[in-house]
């Protein structure tokens, strides 16, 4: 699947999302108060989505990430997920620079280069023993710092999970700004690294979505609180106080990630 295709398929998905039947808005104060501070017009449709995407992850997903587990050591698994991750930074690079970071500029090319180099091509993360701090961007971001904090209603997308009409599009612009598509132009190793991405973030999400779904009484709203508080954090230290985006190394904490559901 060529990279335009992925982009013309992400873009008809929101598209069909956004045209279909939305919830219909209250007249009670404090049900409308509810309703707009869910940011969730589609409900009805992101429900159904949602409950398509949990039986996908119940019957696919989950069982091939548990399997991974068991049977990948954990070493292994590591290496697995620094490479994977090494080859998103020249997209977190290109957003770095859209948005005027510099200092993100000089950190996520430093990353880079020292795990390429001195962690056999980001195997082993040698750049995190240096000190040097991880730096994610995107292109949702980038239209925040751009102006678009508001990232528009709340949207579940097939195979992929939470997101807003901003994220979404960013997502797109991601996926086409991805340098390996054009240098390697395999469809087939680009499925491959779509598919091994979603089983280490699912991997690494197990603990965490079981726990949430042993205490959550509506599983839909608890995801979609956690995916959109996640969200506003992230855009709002990166918007108004981009040196909290940046912290050291050790400070870090494993976030759900808002892609898998």
């Amino acid at each position: 699947m060529r990279i335009n295709n992925r982009l013309h398929i992400i873009l008809c998905m929101v598209m069909m999302m956004i045209m279909t039947g939305c919830a219909t808005r209250p007249t009670d104060p404090e049900a409308l108060r509810i309703y707009e501070q869910n940011n969730d017009p589609l409900e009805p449709m992101n429900r159904a989505v949602f409950r398509f995407n949990m039986t996908a992850d119940e019957y696919v997903l989950e069982p091939v990430a548990r399997g991974y587990r068991a049977i990948v050591p954990e070493p292994a698994r590591d290496g697995i997920g620094n490479f994977l991750e090494n080859i998103k930074q020249p997209v977190y690079l290109f957003n770095a620079i859209l948005q005027g970071d510099g200092t993100a500029c000089g950190q996520i090319t430093t990353r880079f280069l020292a795990n390429t180099f001195f962690g056999f091509f980001g195997v082993f993360d040698s750049a995190t023993h240096m000190k040097i701090p991880v730096v994610k961007r995107d292109f949702g971001q980038t239209l925040a710092v751009w102006g678009v904090e508001n990232g528009g209603p709340y949207l579940v997308i097939p195979f992929w999970g939470a997101s807003n009409v901003r994220d979404a599009t960013g997502m797109a612009v991601d996926a086409f700004a991805q340098p390996l598509d054009y240098v390697v132009r395999d469809q087939w190793i680009t499925v491959a690294r779509w598919g091994a991405n979603g089983i280490v973030d699912r991997e690494r999400a197990l603990d965490l979505v079981d726990s949430v779904k042993k205490s959550s009484t509506d599983l839909y709203a608890t995801m979609r609180s956690m995916s959109q508080q996640n969200r506003r954090k992230e855009i709002n230290a990166l918007v108004h106080n981009p040196a909290a985006e940046n912290p050291a190394p050790a400070d870090y904490e494993f976030d759900f990630p808002d892609d898998e559901e």
